[in-house]
C-alpha cells in the first residue's frame, strides 16, 4: 500500500489507509440478522401452532424481514467494493460504481423495510385492540404510513436525473442529483412524529385495563419498546451530517444505525409471541417470571392474536359442562342485556390484546 495512485506515501498516511471498518459492519449485521429471523421465527411458530394462522401482519413483517434481510447482506457485500475501508484504497472506477448501485439497493430497501414493519404494527393493533375512535385512528395512522413509504421509495428511486447518475463514479453524467441530506432531514419530522404516534397509542389503552399494577406495568413496557425505534431513528439521522468525499468510510455510522432500526423494530415487533411460547412451551418459566396463563387455552386456538377464544359471563364459561340452565316461566316475560361495568373485563393473555365486557342478563316476568 505503499504506493497509490502513483504517489510515494508517507508512513502516517499509510497506516491512515490501513484503518478498517470491515470487522463491524460484518459482526454488527451478522448480529442484527440473527435476532430478527430468530424473533421472526418464533412469532409464526407460535401463530401458526398455538394460534389460529398467519395473518395481513405476519405477512407484511415477513415482507419487512425480507428487505431487512436485503439491507443488511449489501451492506456487508458492499465491504468488497470498499465500504468500511478509506475511499483512498479504492482506485478502481468499476469498484466505486457498484459501491454505488448496491448503496442505491440498501437505501430502497430501508425504506420499505421500516415502512413495512411499522404498516405490521399499525395491522397487529386493527387486530387485537377494539374501540371505534381507536381504529378510525389507526386506519389513518396506516394510511400516513402507507402514502410516507411511497413518497421515499419514489424520491429514492428518482433522486438523479436520469437515474444512472446516482451511481456514476466517474462525474461525466450529465445531469441533476437532489440533496438526499437536505431531504432525510426534512422527511425525519415527519417520521419521528408517525413513530410516535404508533408506540405511543396502545398505551392508554393497556393503562385502562383492570389487572394488577404489575401486570399493567409489564405490558406497558411491552409496547413501550417501540420507542426504542425512535432512538435509534434518532441517532442514525445524528449520522448524516458527516458524509464527506471519504463516503466508503464517512458513512459506516450511519448504514450500521440504519439496520440496526429496522431490525429492531422487527424482532420488538415480536416479542409478544415470546410470551405465549413460555406459557405453552416452558410452563416452569412462566410460573417464575409471573406470567399470566389460562388453562382453557391449551385446549383451543385462539380466534385473536394471542388471546383466549374461551370467555366467561359473570364468573360463568360457556362451556358445555357449565352451561347456564335457565327456567321456564309462564306469561309474559322480556330479557335486558346490559353491560355490567363493575364486573368488566380486559384482559391480555399469552401475546394479545383482547377487551371483553361482561353482560348481564335480566329476566323480568310482567
Amino acid at each position: 500500500m505503499g504506493f497509490i495512485w502513483g504517489r510515494e506515501l508517507s508512513a502516517e498516511r499509510i497506516a491512515y489507509l490501513a484503518q478498517s471498518r470491515i470487522p463491524e459492519i460484518i459482526a454488527c449485521n451478522v448480529v442484527l440478522l440473527t435476532f430478527a429471523t430468530g424473533g421472526l421465527l418464533i412469532r409464526l411458530f407460535v401463530r401458526v401452532r398455538y394460534l389460529t394462522g398467519i395473518n395481513l401482519d405476519d405477512v407484511v413483517c415477513v415482507t419487512s424481514w425480507v428487505f431487512t434481510f436485503i439491507l443488511c447482506f449489501t451492506a456487508m457485500l458492499m465491504t468488497k467494493y470498499g465500504f468500511g475501508k478509506h475511499i483512498g484504497t479504492v482506485s478502481n472506477f468499476s469498484d466505486r460504481a457498484m459501491f454505488l448501485k448496491l448503496d442505491f439497493v440498501t437505501m430502497l430497501a430501508y425504506v420499505v423495510a421500516l415502512g413495512t414493519i411499522k404498516m405490521s404494527f399499525c395491522l397487529l393493533y386493527l387486530h387485537i385492540f377494539p374501540g371505534h375512535k381507536f381504529r378510525i385512528a389507526c386506519w389513518w395512522l396506516l394510511a400516513i404510513v402507507v402514502a410516507q413509504t411511497i413518497a421515499e421509495t419514489l424520491v429514492v428511486l428518482f433522486q438523479c436525473t436520469p437515474v444512472h447518475k446516482a451511481w456514476d463514479a466517474t462525474g461525466l453524467v450529465e445531469g441533476t442529483c437532489i440533496n438526499s441530506t437536505a431531504f432525510y432531514y426534512a422527511n425525519f419530522g415527519i417520521k419521528l412524529a408517525s413513530d410516535l404516534a404508533i408506540f405511543l397509542m396502545p398505551i392508554p389503552k393497556v393503562v385502562g385495563l383492570r389487572m394488577s399494577v404489575g401486570k399493567r406495568a409489564g405490558l406497558v413496557v411491552m409496547f413501550g419498546l417501540g420507542l426504542l425505534v425512535c432512538v435509534t431513528s434518532i441517532i442514525r439521522i445524528s449520522y448524516l451530517n458527516s458524509f464527506k468525499v471519504d463516503h466508503t468510510w464517512s458513512m459506516v455510522n450511519a448504514m450500521n444505525w440504519s439496520c440496526v432500526e429496522v431490525a429492531v423494530a422487527i424482532f420488538i415487533a415480536c416479542i409478544p409471541s415470546f410470551n405465549t411460547l413460555i406459557v405453552f412451551r416452558f410452563p416452569g418459566l412462566q410460573r417464575l417470571l409471573g406470567l399470566p396463563s389460562n388453562k382453557s387455552d391449551r385446549q383451543s386456538k385462539s380466534k385473536t392474536y394471542g388471546s383466549s377464544s374461551r370467555r366467561v359471563y359473570n364468573n360463568m364459561s360457556n362451556d358445555e359442562h357449565d352451561g347456564l340452565k335457565l327456567t321456564p316461566v309462564t306469561g309474559q316475560s322480556h330479557a335486558d342485556v346490559e353491560p355490567s361495568f363493575n364486573c368488566s373485563q380486559e384482559h391480555i393473555i399469552h401475546v394479545g390484546m383482547q377487551e371483553t365486557t361482561n353482560v348481564k342478563v335480566n329476566d323480568k316476568s310482567v
